[in-house]
């Protein structure tokens, strides 16, 4: 059998009835749809697109299920492509939802008189947190009027009550106390020690001039007979008692250490200064038990005196505590009111302080706890809050305490405490991200825990700069739905992972990548345009601008008849679109600016590309692009980079002989491919089995390999290339060169339609074109991609004039017929194909080689 020759001219009559024509290649959008949506777009002013979100019917259905459903558990995750609308989409509807302002509370926190570590959480109507405070304001300000005036009529009164009966006790004490240790050589005086001040007790030594005087009482003065009282002894006496003033010391010890100087230098004797000290001892027990006496009875003194006054002011502080139960009769708040009146009463003296306090402009601490701390306020509001949470962490979304210098004052600890964005929106909703909530494993179970129990528990976490980590507060009962914004697929992978995630997400939100093409949906994409454009002052679209941006849409979309809803990248086309606009000095946004946005913006990231078509060229890759070879096909790969995406072709070759060793995958055993490629492979031995070999032991050892690969290969869009070059090596039959080929397979030999088809095509023809076209090249895809051809208007008008060729298959039998421009041959009755067909050299080669397997093996 004679193989067609290399010019390609051979091939012609059986790949012409796979070959599209221009017709089908050809994509646009329709000249008068575009002109009719532009209209309609510039007489709403964009208006039609502001009110719905494009494309999303299903998850705009989904997202007011879950919104307006009450019940515990139908929180909505959100999934969809980024640049979908996700986020708009949340807050479109949220804005839509309206709630009644009786179901709005606001949240305070108040001291906790029974427990100071754990602050009372108290609920109360909407704007009832700020009353309540000025309440409390109110009640304290009146309650230091009151016990101010009760103090001032108190000290009015005759006798002044037991504190003043306790200062007169004192006083005599005292008094009676300085007379004694006068009279014995001694004198008190207060002295600075390390605990405050103290008393002390000092000796009194006369100074010598004076010491030959008469004694005047103490036992330091030397002793001698007195004579007659006469005027002198009069006035000598007078001067000695006068000169007889204790000499100043700070304290006993320096009055002693004075005392032993004077023994020490024979002024004093020893057994004076021994009885002395002797007596100055017993001063000092005295003294110690006078003052403990003292103490306890000016502490009775006091504790009469503060039951007197709350006696007194009881009835006053059961009014004021009264009006503020009257007004506020929640049986929890009401309980803690009865608390306050209590704590009021037991800590009257504070109030008397707070009037000291104010003379020295400084507010007393201890009336910090007849107070409130609003957190949560919703004086004013109407409808249910919406609170998006951009960084969600424990302390962001559930609270945390300020840290302050005065860290260990329990009484106004509670006035700390902030409130999280969880706490922020109870009665309403949390929108977060997905990512953001799931990267901190802690954040995440501790909303799944407050979303179960309906509480927002604030515990601060333990370390120096995590505040009062020692407080606890109370944690009240919220109701919130979150709404949680995820990926595509982050949805299933939560609700495989997380049986809790089944139970707190319910509603499921999915948003589409993409939606039909039809007068609507380029009415939208005008709408949508139009707004775009005038928001943010761009230059108008003209309809042939508006139509390339719609035919971006749809290779967006990968697919003919659907456009694509991510909007965010159409939003980015028009705003290139207009750059380049400006440069060009056009008066709009027409065709020609559009497509060169997506070329300028394709050159920009197409480096790799660039890169990788030099070396095909220059032969460092090496890649035939006409003639034919045996057991050689050019494959065509995609090189996703995330942001850009180009197709280029990839030589696939295939060895064979025989024996038992199958097809071996080359990638596989030097671990470069993907789990779906190793799939793809057993399938195409799968193919060999089911199709030539059922009546007989394939006996083939195959080898398949990526020429010149180094990456990891992925995915099975390369299968039928890698069946066409298998099947090539067994019947020693060239296949075409200038032919690029594309599409997945099946264990019956149908050939399935693959992703990327568009940047495939357009990869190939590039490379062609740079080594120059013959005319003969082309492109082979499964006819089920056809659909999805978007291609560039150069490879559109390229195959228009004949240079460039697509043709579509379904069976491997016809991607044979182009390739070779043979027969493929059909299997009869008996399981044979017709002898001249390809199929059929196939067949009896595989059959000689289990033979000569046979044979060898004896």
């Amino acid at each position: 059998m004679t193989a067609p020759d290399d010019s390609g001219a051979g091939f012609g009559a059986r790949a012409a009835a796979f070959e599209l024509a221009p017709s089908s290649v050809a994509f646009s959008i329709e000249p008068r749809a575009v002109e009719e949506a532009l209209s309609s777009a510039a007489e709403s002013g964009g208006a039609e697109w502001g009110r719905e979100i494009i494309g999303q019917p299903r998850a705009l259905e989904a997202l007011r299920m879950g919104v307006r459903v009450r019940a515990k558990g139908y929180n909505v995750h959100v999934s969809g492509a980024p640049g979908t609308g996700r986020r708009t989409a949340v807050l479109r509807v949220l804005a839509e939802e309206a709630i009644a302002a009786d179901a709005l509370r606001d949240i305070a926190y108040v001291y906790n008189f029974a427990s100071p570590l754990e602050p009372m959480a108290l609920v109360l109507p909407a704007g009832g947190g700020k009353a309540f405070k000025a309440d409390l304001h109110r009640m304290v300000e009146s309650l230091k009027r009151v016990i101010r005036l009760q103090a001032e009529s108190a000290a009015a009164l005759p006798g002044g009550g037991p504190q003043r009966e306790y200062e007169e006790r004192e006083n005599r004490l005292l008094t009676a106390l300085e007379d004694e240790l006068l009279a014995d050589g001694f004198k008190l005086v207060q002295v600075e020690a390390p605990g405050g001040p103290a008393m002390d007790i000092v000796p009194v030594i006369a100074p010598k001039a004076a010491m030959a005087a008469e004694p005047t009482g103490s036992a330091l003065n030397e002793e001698e007979p007195r004579g007659p009282a006469s005027e002198e002894n009069a006035h000598t006496g007078a001067m000695t008692e006068a000169a007889a003033e204790p000499v100043s010391f700070e304290n006993s010890s320096a009055g002693f250490e004075a005392l032993q100087a004077k023994v020490s230098a024979g002024e004093l004797d020893q057994a004076v200064y021994d009885e002395f000290r002797r007596r100055w001892y017993g001063h000092m027990d005295r003294m110690k038990k006078l003052f403990a006496e003292l103490r306890k009875g000016q502490l009775e003194a006091e504790a009469q005196a503060e039951e007197l006054r709350a006696r007194i002011l009881a009835p006053q502080v059961a009014a004021e505590a009264a009006l503020l139960a009257e007004k506020w009769p929640d049986p929890k708040l009401r309980a803690w009111v009865a608390e306050l009146e209590k704590d009021v009463l037991s800590h009257l003296f504070v109030f008397s302080e707070e009037a000291e306090a104010a003379h020295r402009r400084k507010r007393s601490p201890a009336l910090a706890r007849y107070g409130a701390n609003v957190v949560v306020d919703r004086s004013g509001q109407e409808k249910a809050p919406v609170v998006v949470e951009r960084h969600p962490s424990v302390a962001t979304l559930f609270g945390s305490v300020e840290s302050r210098p005065d860290e260990g004052d329990l009484r106004s600890a509670y006035l700390r405490i902030r409130a999280g964005s969880f706490l922020l929106a109870s009665g309403g909703f949390l929108v977060l991200k997905a990512e953001d909530v799931l990267a901190d494993e802690e954040t995440w179970h501790r909303l799944k825990r407050a979303l179960l129990e309906g509480t927002a528990d604030i515990l601060c976490r333990e370390g120096p700069a995590a505040g009062a980590g020692w407080l606890k507060p109370e944690a009240p009962k919220v109701s919130v739905k979150v709404i949680m914004i995820g990926g595509e697929s982050s949805y299933d992978i939560l609700y495989q992972a997380d049986p809790e995630f089944q139970k707190l997400f319910k509603v499921h939100a999915e948003l589409d990548s993409s939606m039909p093409m039809d007068a609507s949906a380029i009415r939208d994409y005008a709408a949508f345009a139009s707004r775009v454009c005038r928001d943010e002052g761009l230059l108008a679209l003209d309809p042939s601008g508006l139509g390339a941006v719609i035919e971006q849409g749809a290779r967006l979309a990968e697919y003919r008849n659907r456009l694509s809803t991510r909007f965010g990248a159409i939003a980015d086309l028009l705003r290139e679109s207009d750059y380049r606009a400006h440069v060009a000095g056009a008066a709009a946004i027409g065709a020609a600016e559009v497509r060169e946005a997506v070329r300028a913006r394709a050159r920009l990231a197409n480096l790799p590309e660039e890169k990788i078509e030099d070396m095909i060229a220059t032969g460092e890759i090496i890649l035939q692009a006409s003639g034919t070879a045996v057991g050689r096909v050019n494959g065509l790969a995609v090189h996703d980079r995330g942001y850009f995406a180009f197709g280029l072709p990839a030589v696939i070759s295939a060895q064979v002989s025989p024996g038992e060793g199958g097809v071996i995958n080359i990638e596989g055993e030097s671990g470069l491919s993907g789990e779906i490629y190793d799939k793809a492979v057993l399938i195409v031995e799968g193919f060999l089995r089911s199709r030539y070999a059922r009546d007989f032991p394939l006996a083939v050892t195959a080898s398949i390999c990526f020429e010149q690969s180094y990456t990891a290969v992925e995915g099975d869009s390369a299968s039928s290339t890698a069946v066409y070059a298998l099947l090539s090596a067994i019947a020693d039959v060239p296949l075409r060169q200038d032919i690029a080929v594309t599409g997945s397979l099946n264990q019956v030999g149908q050939v399935q339609p693959v992703g990327g088809v568009n940047e495939k095509i357009e990869g190939f023809f590039r490379v062609c074109r740079q080594a120059g076209l013959s005319r003969t090249q082309g492109v082979m895809i499964p006819r089920r991609n056809v659909v999805n051809l978007t291609l560039s208007r150069e490879v559109q008008e390229a195959v228009a004039a004949g240079d460039f060729h697509v043709w579509a298959v379904s069976t491997i039998d016809e991607g044979i017929a182009v390739l070779t421009g043979m027969e493929a041959g059909s299997v009869d009755a008996r399981g044979d194909f017709p002898p001249g067909s390809f199929n059929g050299r196939v067949r009896r080669e595989l059959l000689r080689m289990a033979r000569t397997v046979k044979s060898y093996m004896g």
